[in-house]
């Protein structure tokens, strides 16, 4: 196999392969936070805790899923820019450099999510995009 054929082949692998999507999830919010989208860049602020208010001056509460679940995944993926594995060392290294800085709780479903959020003012948390929104928290849209 000439190494342009392997080469080909690599790519046209690769384009097939899945890859995690926004479109795999949704970013839910307590009602009390404002807005119907979020900057992905902001968004990934709170969840790194490099910013714990929202633009209002309200404080930020962001729930990660557990991370083995796909739907974290695919949020880490296309919010941090980072694979989970990345995120959880990002989370070792300052709990041991700072000994104040704390990750995102964890929930281990949709459903815990969607309750914590639903009873936490300022929580931001994510659900795979099947997930029926239900009152009591509501969706925001994820832009750059």
């Amino acid at each position: 196999m000439s190494l342009h054929v392997g080469l080909a082949m690599a790519l046209l692998l690769a384009a097939a392969a899945p890859s995690p999507a926004a479109d795999e999830f949704v970013v839910i919010v307590h009602p009390s936070v404002v807005g119907t989208n979020v900057h992905r860049a902001d968004l990934a602020a709170v969840f790194l805790r490099k910013a714990v208010r929202w633009g209002t001056g309200a404080p930020a509460v962001p729930v990660d899923q557990s991370g083995t679940s796909a739907v974290r995944n695919a949020f880490s993926q296309a919010v941090l820019g980072m694979p989970v594995a990345t995120a959880v060392q990002y989370w070792q290294k300052q709990m041991f450099e700072t000994n104040a800085l704390r990750p995102p709780a964890v929930k281990p479903s949709d459903a815990e999510v969607i309750a914590f959020v639903a009873k936490t003012a300022g929580a931001v948390g994510y659900v795979s995009k099947a997930t029926v929104v239900p009152a009591g928290v509501k969706a925001i849209a994820v832009i750059d």
